[in-house]
C-alpha cells in the first residue's frame, strides 16, 4: 500500500458518471442549429477535453463554424439539466467518506461552475478541500497548472499525492506534475489508449482504491 495524503480525482468518468446529461445537452445544441443529433458513444469520444473541444468535435464536418455560439447553446442546455441522470459512479461516496481523513480535491476540463453544482445536487461539495475546473485557470489537462494550484494550495508534497483519472489526458497530467497515477477502467476512455499512457496502477472500482492507498 502507497501512504497518501491527497487524492485529486478527476471528474467525468472517473468519480461523476455524467455522460448521458452531457450527450443530451450536446444533441439539444444541435437541434438549436438545426443539425443532426448524434449517438452518446459518439460524443462519449469527445468528453474530457473541454467544452470548447467538445463542440467542436461535434461540430467538426458539419459546416458549422461558429464554435463560441455551439458553446453557449450547450452550456445554456448543460445547465439546466446536470442532474437528470448524472450520480456517482459504484462506491463513489465510500470512498469519499473512507478518505475524509486525507485531502481531497477535483481537477477537471469541465468548466468549475458546473463542477460545484453537481457535487451541491449530490450534497458532496463539502467532501472537497479544492476545486479547479478548466476555466479555473489559463491552461486545461494534460498542462498541469491545476494539479500543480491544487498541490500548493494544500500544501502537499509530490510523493503525498495522487491522481486519479480515466483517460491518457489525466495520466499525461499526472505525469507531468510529478505525482502518483491512477486510472478507472470503467470511465469514458478507451482501453489501448489507457495502456499506452502508461498509469502507476489500475482499477475496475472505486472501492479498490482501499486496498492501494492509506
Amino acid at each position: 500500500m502507497r501512504k497518501i495524503s491527497l487524492i485529486v480525482y478527476d471528474f467525468d468518468g472517473t468519480l461523476v458518471d455524467t455522460l448521458f446529461d452531457i450527450a443530451d445537452s450536446v444533441n439539444l445544441a444541435l437541434a438549436d442549429l438545426n443539425l443532426s443529433q448524434l449517438p452518446r458513444e459518439t460524443i462519449r469520444k469527445y468528453v474530457g477535453k473541454g467544452v470548447e473541444r467538445l463542440m467542436m468535435q461535434t461540430l467538426d464536418g458539419t459546416g458549422f463554424k461558429d464554435i463560441p455560439q455551439a458553446v453557449d447553446l450547450f452550456k445554456k442546455h448543460y445547465s439546466k439539466n446536470l442532474v437528470n441522470h448524472t450520480d456517482f459512479y459504484p462506491h463513489g461516496r465510500e470512498i469519499l467518506d473512507h478518505f475524509k481523513s486525507k485531502k481531497q480535491a477535483i481537477c477537471s476540463n469541465k468548466p468549475e461552475g458546473f463542477v460545484r453544482q453537481i457535487l451541491e445536487s449530490l450534497n458532496s461539495l463539502k467532501s472537497f478541500d479544492a476545486i479547479i475546473g478548466g476555466d479555473s485557470v489559463k491552461s486545461k489537462k494534460p498542462d498541469p497548472e491545476g494539479l500543480n494550484l491544487i498541490l500548493k494550495q494544500l500544501g502537499v508534497s509530490l510523493e503525498d499525492a495522487v491522481l486519479i483519472g480515466d483517460s491518457p489526458v489525466d495520466i499525461e497530467t499526472g505525469k507531468r506534475a510529478g505525482v502518483h497515477t491512477c486510472v478507472v477502467n470503467y470511465g469514458l476512455g478507451f482501453a489501448d489508449e489507457i495502456a499506452a499512457a502508461g498509469p502507476d496502477c489500475s482499477i475496475d472500482c472505486l472501492s479498490e482504491l482501499k486496498d492501494i492507498f492509506h
